[in-house]
């Protein structure tokens, strides 16, 4: 005997929704997030004219769950809403057109960074978030192809084989048409128009920006190195991830190839999205500076951040003795090198916009029987950033059981955040292009990565969301306060995240 197989079968009642996903499905924990945080901002561009919108909240939720599932393409989320159940029970069985979600991603960055805030402020409310935070940046390739990368001279080049093009077809027209007009441009001729321009507004970026490429197709884009050593038109993703649940607590976008200068504003981004600044600070030596150090020092954060050449003197892979195995007296203002000899200071070396460099040179290299392993100059010369004393400090820590440790957990927060984004959710490419669309979409990124991590809280610990939700609610409620969302912006009020969940 076999069961019932007819697919032609009709049914007497309406479908329920809620019968189309699982009760532990992760697109219920998305659904219930997503009705509750505020979306004011969003509702108060559309307007009261006109054919009625698709709800901005159906599309959130359809678009967050594409990302989740690594399904991006706004065609194929047009595709899943008429296929995938978790797809229909998020939009309600509605239909948008492939336009109408690419044109909400492209327009609503501002909203979507505020909705992340809103979910870490849950995250902080259901204690998933400490204060012991990583700060870490991947490249991302950019929607552009390397060999669209041009100098000045090869943009030039082009802009002039172009218009010459153009004038050639433009004389063609005339022997044809005469004074008569087309009814329509040649579509080779549109084209060219067309690259003409971008070429154009590359140029412009190349010589207001200074650069020495730019890609024609992304101009935000740089050139930047991978892992693999490819170099390819990228994006740098930087986020901070607290270490207790992998909770990325920020995140933010840029088109610097290195991480050197990220530092402040992603601490200033912490604090702005959970109200507080984190006690411990983790990062790897692209982040070391001198000014970074004194920076997170003046800021009462403790940092474990080693410079570059700490790991390098740490397993004694440097050809001659490294600088560390010279000892600096700060009395004398002298070094001794490894066999006893007196560097005194000699000089000092001017620097454009950096302190002045003091340079000790040793006067007795030419009797020491470990010159050959010291230099191979005639002396040995060290160098002191006045500054130095920074750098001194933070190894003295990180060589510490306690420094060690700490340090040591970096690997295992904000790591594996770019293997899940990477590896789990295809995250390896942009599908926007131009600086302001890409942020969006790493946004997006970082939003899904957080819900996942709430609904694998819910599911380890045994709990329900929904009644989460009401209880915090509950408690702002009793506490007076208006909402839960982020410091610099406070949802409308208790009562209606109440009435969102309640539904």
């Amino acid at each position: 005997m076999f069961k019932r197989y007819d697919q032609k079968q009709q049914f007497l009642l309406p479908l329920n929704l809620e019968e189309f996903v699982l009760e532990n499905h992760i697109a219920r924990v998305l659904n219930d997030i997503i009705d509750v945080v505020d979306i004011s901002d969003i509702e108060s561009t559309y307007s009261e004219e006109g054919c009625p919108a698709y709800h901005p909240r159906l599309l959130l939720k359809i678009l967050l769950y594409g990302y989740l599932i690594n399904v991006r393409s706004s065609r194929r989320i047009e595709g899943m809403t008429q296929t995938d159940t978790a797809f229909m029970y998020l939009a309600a069985m509605q239909k948008p057109d492939f336009h109408t979600i690419c044109r909400f991603r492209s327009t609503h960055l501002d909203s979507i960074k505020e909705i992340f805030s809103q979910i870490v402020t849950f995250c902080k409310e259901m204690d998933l978030i400490g204060s012991s935070i990583s700060i870490d940046g991947t490249k991302v390739k950019a929607n552009a192809s390397p060999r669209q990368s041009k100098s000045s001279d090869a943009i030039e080049k082009e802009i002039d084989k172009i218009l010459r093009e153009s004038i050639e077809i433009d004389e063609h027209e005339d022997e044809i048409y005469g004074d008569s007009t087309p009814y329509r441009m040649p579509e080779e001729l549109v084209d060219k128009k067309y690259r003409l321009e971008k070429i154009k507004a590359a140029k412009k970026k190349m010589d207001e920006e200074k650069l020495k490429k730019v890609n024609i197709t992304d101009p935000d884009a740089k050139i930047m190195k991978h892992k693999d050593g490819s170099k390819k038109p990228s994006y740098n993703c930087q986020v901070a991830v607290d270490e207790k649940e992998q909770i990325i607590v920020a995140a933010d976008l840029v088109d610097e190839e290195n991480d050197l200068h990220q530092i402040e504003p992603m601490i200033k981004n912490v604090k702005e999205t959970l109200g507080y600044k984190p006690t411990i600070v983790l990062a790897d030596a692209g982040y070391f500076s001198y000014d970074n150090v004194k920076f997170l020092l003046d800021e009462g954060i403790d940092a474990y951040i080693p410079d570059n050449f700490y790991e390098v003197e740490k397993r004694g892979k440097t050809k001659k003795f490294r600088k560390s195995l010279f000892k600096y007296d700060e009395e004398k203002d002298c070094y001794y090198c490894p066999a006893a000899f007196e560097i005194p200071f000699t000089r000092i070396q001017k620097r454009e916009n950096e302190p002045d460099l003091r340079n000790y040179v040793c006067k007795y290299c030419y009797l020491c029987v470990l010159k050959n392993a010291c230099t191979d100059s005639k002396s040995r010369t060290i160098s002191r950033d006045p500054r130095e004393y920074l750098m001194e400090d933070m190894r003295v820590k990180l060589n510490t059981e306690e420094g060690t440790e700490q340090y040591q957990k970096r690997m295992c927060t904000v790591e594996p955040v770019f293997g899940q984004m990477k590896q789990d959710r295809g995250f390896r490419e942009f599908l926007l292009r131009g600086k302001r669309k890409t942020k969006i979409e790493f946004v997006m990124m970082c939003t899904v990565h957080n819900i996942k991590k709430i609904a694998d809280f819910m599911k380890r610990e045994g709990k329900n969301l929904k009644d989460i939700l009401k209880m915090m609610a509950g408690g702002i409620l009793n506490a007076g306060i208006k909402g839960i969302t982020s410091p610099k912006k406070g949802m409308t009020s208790a009562k209606k995240q109440i009435s969102y969940i309640d539904l």
